[in-house]
């Protein structure tokens, strides 16, 4: 606690000096940074480990978590930049493993750029992510507040990298933290590429990862729905990195692999109206708890619809067959699953409220037990949330988070074997730019066909306060 109380006084101080008008930053040097703090109390009739709303693990009693991290960045010359970032934590140290941000030191990274209009280059630390079937580490869209159903992101899932951690800070997103290098081109204006190169030590693995990768992308502005035409072919390769292989390992007969290709696109169909889709080929090798050598592929077509009266719907079909792979892949996905989701909102004034529903079956069917026979598992979710500005800078939020697991009998339905309700209550205050105080109850309620029930309670309190 004194470690943590002394990380926000350290923040107010710099922001104070910063700010003060007897004193300036050195003229070019760019700043930025912040102070996150949680205070949570884990309570469970269940002995520790239980599982939170994401299906990551959870300990019993009182926690106290702490992240500081403060970027520089300084030109050196007209197009070069250099600079890095400081990072202060009490986070277990796994955190660096299992994403979202791969750096080779907790403490924090460095990094040199060329920007120029039609090239960017950076070697270092950058963040980077493309598409939820090829590379990304969380999208919204397909789980906005824990319903990726089953066990996606449990810890020790086969065949995918990275895992939501009980213990960490982060604040789930699409983007993910390498360190390698990025380019970046846009010769003209409707054409732009791009490519990397990463090395990351994974959780789970016993070798290092290399993972590289590219995009093409072919934007048009269609005039008659008011809107860019986004159009993307994109790569991405990760293998092993077969140096840092453990010596008792050595006699594996192949590396591992898995490479990503595919398409993406956005097509406005009318001012209101886009069409939005990504196809995917993967093929793995040596991937963990999978066959030696698969193919597969991977489907995500839909419509988004901004309609009159506040109201915005999305409608989408998921299809990804039993043999499709994707290494960092978006952590909601699985293989093997298909079925439709769908999403409304209404927006008026300071009030949103959201409904979101998925319906997931397995396309081949999966043995869970000796005593039970092959059937098709389904995967149903159901969340409703609603957010209210009651005052200026005061923002209150519910939220209720319905998601099964289990064998199918009589058609869609939420009554499935395994069931987990999310209720969720948060207030928050903002007091300044991205500086936030927050108090947030949320209780999960476990219901098991095999196993005891349980249910969790945890209150939480998030101070998070930005630097310059």
């Amino acid at each position: 606690m004194r470690n943590a109380c002394l990380l926000v006084g350290c923040t107010v101080i710099l922001s104070l000096f910063a700010l003060s008008p007897s004193y300036s930053l050195p003229e070019g040097l760019e700043l930025s940074g912040d102070v996150k703090l949680r205070l949570r109390l884990v309570d469970s009739s269940e002995e520790s480990p239980v599982f939170g709303t994401y299906g990551e693990m959870l300990n019993r009693g009182f926690s106290q978590k702490h992240r500081f991290v403060l970027e520089a960045a300084y030109p050196v010359a007209t197009s070069i930049t250099v600079g890095g970032k400081i990072r202060v934590s009490n986070e277990d140290d796994d955190i660096l493993t299992s994403g979202p941000e791969y750096l080779s030191s907790k403490f924090g990274s460095a990094f040199v750029a060329y920007d120029t209009p039609a090239v960017q280059a950076r070697f270092g630390y950058y963040d980077v992510h493309y598409t939820p079937l090829s590379l990304m580490r969380w999208d919204v869209r397909d789980d906005p507040e824990g319903g990726g159903g089953g066990c996606a992101v449990c810890p020790g899932t086969p065949g995918v990298a990275g895992t939501i951690l009980g213990e960490s800070l982060e604040e789930l997103g699409p983007v993910l933290t390498f360190e390698g290098l990025r380019l970046d081109l846009s010769p003209l204006d409707a054409i732009g590429c791009s490519g990397f190169f990463a090395k990351s030590t994974v959780a789970g693995e016993t070798y290092d990862v290399l993972t590289y990768g590219g995009r093409f992308r072919f934007t048009r502005y269609l005039h008659h729905a008011s809107s860019l035409m986004d159009i993307s072919l994109l790569a991405v390769r990760s293998e092993e990195d077969k140096r840092s292989r453990e010596a008792d390992l050595i006699s594996l007969p192949e590396p591992f692999r898995n490479m990503v290709l595919g398409a993406a696109w956005n097509v406005p169909v009318l001012p209101w109206l886009e069409f939005q889709g990504e196809w995917t080929y993967s093929d793995s090798r040596n991937q963990t708890d999978r066959i030696p050598d698969i193919a597969g592929n991977g489907t995500l077509v839909g419509l988004r619809a901004v309609l009159p009266g506040g109201l915005r719907a999305e409608a989408s079909y998921i299809y990804l067959s039993p043999n499709w792979d994707s290494y960092f892949r978006a952590l909601s996905y699985s293989y093997n699953r298909k079925g439709p989701r769908a999403r409304l909102e209404y927006e008026r004034g300071r009030l949103l409220i959201a409904l979101f529903g998925k319906y997931l079956t397995t396309i081949d069917p999966v043995k869970f037990y000796f005593d039970r026979p092959a059937g098709t598992v389904a995967y149903p979710t159901l969340s409703a949330r609603g957010y209210l500005t009651a005052a200026p800078g005061l923002n209150l939020g519910l939220a209720a988070i319905l998601s099964g697991e289990g064998l199918e009998d009589d058609g869609p339905s939420m009554d499935t074997d395994n069931r987990r309700t999310t209720m969720l209550a948060t207030v928050t205050y903002e007091f300044g730019r991205a500086s936030s105080v927050t108090l947030e109850e949320r209780y999960v309620r476990h219901r098991f066909a095999e196993d005891d029930d349980y249910n969790i309670s945890m209150l939480s309190l998030y101070v998070r306060a930005a630097i310059w």
